[in-house]
């Protein structure tokens, strides 16, 4: 025999009548409705019951839309630098100009929109895909956090592998060459950035935010705090090789130790020297593969390079392949330099 179906009024069938009624008991039942009651006064405290629930129930499934959820996440970065701000800005926007995205409750977002965004706003790249699905990331994280949602379907998209190019490191020959390009009048002022850039693998955005004061002769290590820091971290490195003649120099300590027109001298340097075809970050590969070929200590390297672990040093950083220890050696010996 068919059953009759309860509609919601919406056109849409609900529980049949049977499975309603004995629900209702079993509610009643649950939370100490007694079904004695006079019908009135029953469903009276049985709408209560459902009222509660039913605002629980709102609670647990409160969401944002994508586009909110994407700002609070940026936010959260307030602490960043201007520039890394302004790159996470870029990728969020891509994502917001994907349609359905924005306006879609993060809770709701599943993990086939999530792979159509990425591959159609960063497809063209490997580089651009992983940095975005690392943003979304970490908006979904935000969002869990938050309450906003309960899953990230961000984690279950795997990443492209990234073909990464032939790490090139320099030569002494080519070190000595930008050493005595610092000798040009125009182009004195470089030769504490480079020193440090290459023996301390301090990067050149780091560099430039750099006053004498952060250099301490006594100890004989140069300070990045976390405000001049690219990943926030504060981390102290000693000053080896051609960076320890810096314990000597005696320069008014509130100075920057970069010089202004940096762009301009750093391209100028390079090209006095005879390196027209520069690697970028060549200076820290070369630190990198000198020290870790010096030391042997991956851990001190890591730590000294300000890098939350060593899979990058792994993977994009050293090159060992052709290096000789005696080069390294040489590379860290003060005298040479």
């Amino acid at each position: 025999m068919q059953r009759r179906i309860l509609s919601t009024g919406s056109g849409r069938p609900a529980l049949p009548q049977g499975e309603t009624a004995h629900l209702i008991v079993q509610l009643a039942q649950k939370y100490g409705i007694d079904t004695q009651l006079k019908n009135e006064e029953f469903f009276d405290r049985l709408r209560r019951v459902v009222e509660a629930f039913a605002k629980a129930l709102e609670e647990t499934e409160e969401s944002v839309t994508f586009r909110y959820a994407a700002e609070f996440s940026l936010l959260s970065r307030a602490h960043r630098r201007p520039s890394t701000k302004a790159d996470l800005r870029s990728y969020i926007n891509r994502m917001c100009n994907f349609p359905q995205m924005p306006d879609m409750p993060l809770r709701s977002i599943k993990i086939p929109l999530c792979r159509l965004m990425l591959e159609q706003c960063f497809g063209h790249s490997a580089h651009a895909y992983r940095k975005a699905q690392s943003v979304l990331h970490s908006i979904f994280n935000c969002g869990i956090r938050q309450g906003w949602c309960s899953t990230n379907p961000a984690k279950a998209i795997l990443r492209p592998q990234v073909q990464e190019k032939r790490i090139e490191i320099l030569t002494l020959q080519q070190i000595r060459a930008l050493l005595n390009a610092t000798k040009e009048p125009k182009l004195t002022s470089m030769d504490a950035p480079l020193r440090l850039m290459l023996w301390c693998g301090i990067r050149p955005t780091e560099v430039r935010r750099l006053r004498w004061s952060d250099i301490d002769p006594e100890e004989g290590l140069v300070y990045v705090e976390g405000i001049n820091s690219k990943t926030g971290g504060a981390r102290a490195v000693p000053l080896r090789g051609g960076a320890a003649v810096l314990r000597l120099r005696k320069e008014p300590s509130d100075h920057f130790i970069a010089p202004i027109n940096w762009e301009h001298k750093w391209q100028s340097l390079r090209t006095m020297a005879g390196l027209t075809n520069w690697q970028n970050d060549a200076l820290r590969h070369t630190f990198a593969s000198m020290h870790l070929k010096r030391f042997h200590n991956l851990t001190l390297l890591q730590e000294e390079m300000g890098h939350r672990n060593s899979a990058l040093l792994q993977t994009r950083y050293l090159n060992l392949r052709y290096l000789r220890r005696n080069s390294a050696y040489r590379f860290f010996q003060q005298d040479n330099w």
